[in-house]
C-alpha cells in the first residue's frame, strides 16, 4: 500500500515572531520621536515623517533687542488661572509658566504678577492679566514676546471650579506653606482662616482660599501661594503611589483644562520617565520688588511697572538660557 504525504515544511515567522519583530521596530520608532521631541520638534510619532519647514519671521521677535533664544530642548506651558463669572466675564489672576528641560527632566516655574503694565500689541498699555480677555491665547503669546522676548510653546487654563476639581481628585495635596497666611474664609463658622508655616495638607477648596487671599497680601505675595500649591500638586500628581490613580488625573485634566496640547505631547513633557521614581525635580522663580515697581498710572490705578532686563535676567535662569 502507498501512502502519501504532504509537504510539511514549518513556516519560517511564526505570528509571534512577527509581533515581536513589529513591537521592537515600534519601540525604536517611539524612542526616535521622543528624542526628537526633546530636541525641539513636537508631535509624537507624526515628527518623523512630517518635512521640517522654515518657520515665517515672527513679527514680534524677529529684530526686537529683547528677544531671548531659548533652547530647543525646552519646552513651556503657561499656565492660566481664570476667575470666570457669568455676568463680568473675566482676568488671568494667576499666570504660571512651567519650564520643563527634556534632557535633563527638571521643571521651573515662574510667575509673571497680573499687575505688570505692558504694552499689549493693538491695544495699549494695559494689565498683563488683561491680554487674555481681550484675545486669547495668541493676543497674551504676542504680549509676551513683544515685552519679555520669548512664546510660550503651549497655554493651559483652568477655572476656579476645575481647579478645585482636580487637587480633589489627587485626594489633597500637602503644600510646603513659606510664610504665615491669614484672611477672610467660608470654609468654618468663624469666618477667618489661618496657615502657619510648613507641610500643610489642603484640599480643593483650602487650596483656592490660601492662593486667592488678599487681605494682608500682595500680588507678588499670592504668586509665591500660587507657587507652593502648583508645586505641591505636581510632586504629588508624578508620585510612583499615584500611577494608579492616573488615568482618574488625565480624565480630570481633559475635562477642566482648556488646553492645544496633544495628549499624547502632554504625557511626555509632564512624566519624564527618566526619573519618574526619583520625584520632580522643581525649581521656583518669582518677580520680586526688585524686578517690578509699585506705582501708579495716570488714572490712579495700582500696577507695576516692569524692570525687563532684571525680569529678563531671572527667565533666563528659568529658560535655561546660557
Amino acid at each position: 500500500m502507498n501512502y502519501s504525504t504532504r509537504n510539511q515544511r514549518k513556516r519560517p515567522f511564526s505570528f509571534g515572531t512577527i509581533f515581536l519583530v513589529l513591537s521592537l521596530v515600534f519601540v525604536a520608532l517611539a524612542g526616535i520621536s521622543i528624542n526628537k521631541i526633546r530636541d525641539g520638534h513636537p508631535g509624537f510619532m507624526t515628527n518623523l515623517w512630517e518635512p521640517e519647514t522654515n518657520p515665517e519671521p515672527d513679527p514680534y521677535l524677529d529684530g526686537n533687542p529683547v528677544a531671548l533664544d531659548v533652547p530647543g530642548n525646552v519646552t513651556s506651558v503657561m499656565l492660566l488661572g481664570s476667575d470666570y463669572q457669568a455676568d463680568i466675564g473675566f482676568r488671568t489672576d494667576v499666570m504660571l509658566l512651567v519650564v520643563l528641560n527634556t534632557n535633563t527632566s527638571q521643571f521651573s516655574l515662574f510667575s509673571f504678577p497680573r499687575d505688570l503694565w505692558v504694552n499689549i500689541p493693538g491695544v495699549g498699555q494695559q494689565r498683563l492679566n488683561t491680554a487674555y480677555p481681550f484675545g486669547g491665547a495668541q493676543l497674551l503669546s504676542d504680549t509676551l514676546a513683544l515685552n519679555f522676548g520669548f512664546r510660550p510653546d503651549h497655554f493651559a487654563m483652568v477655572d476656579f471650579e476645575g481647579f478645585k476639581h482636580l487637587i480633589d481628585v489627587l485626594d489633597g495635596i500637602d503644600v510646603d506653606v513659606t510664610l504665615h497666611t491669614e484672611d477672610e474664609c467660608h470654609l468654618n463658622d468663624s469666618g477667618w482662616c489661618v496657615v502657619e508655616p510648613g507641610l500643610t495638607s489642603m484640599n480643593g477648596d483650602e487650596a483656592l482660599w490660601y492662593v486667592r487671599a488678599r487681605k494682608n497680601s500682595s500680588d507678588f505675595d499670592r504668586n509665591r501661594k500660587a507657587q507652593e500649591v502648583i508645586q505641591a500638586m505636581v510632586e504629588k500628581a508624578l508620585r510612583p503611589s499615584e500611577i494608579l490613580n492616573l488615568d482618574n488625573v488625565l480624565r480630570a485634566l481633559m475635562r477642566v483644562v482648556d488646553t492645544e496640547m496633544k495628549i499624547t505631547d502632554a504625557l511626555i513633557y509632564v512624566v519624564p520617565f527618566s526619573k519618574f521614581f526619583g520625584g520632580p525635580d522643581v525649581t521656583t522663580y518669582r518677580i520680586t520688588p526688585d524686578e517690578a515697581i509699585p506705582g501708579m498710572t495716570d488714572g490712579g490705578a495700582s500696577v507695576l511697572y516692569p524692570d525687563i532686563p532684571a525680569i529678563q535676567a531671572v527667565l533666563r535662569q528659568a529658560l535655561w538660557i546660557e
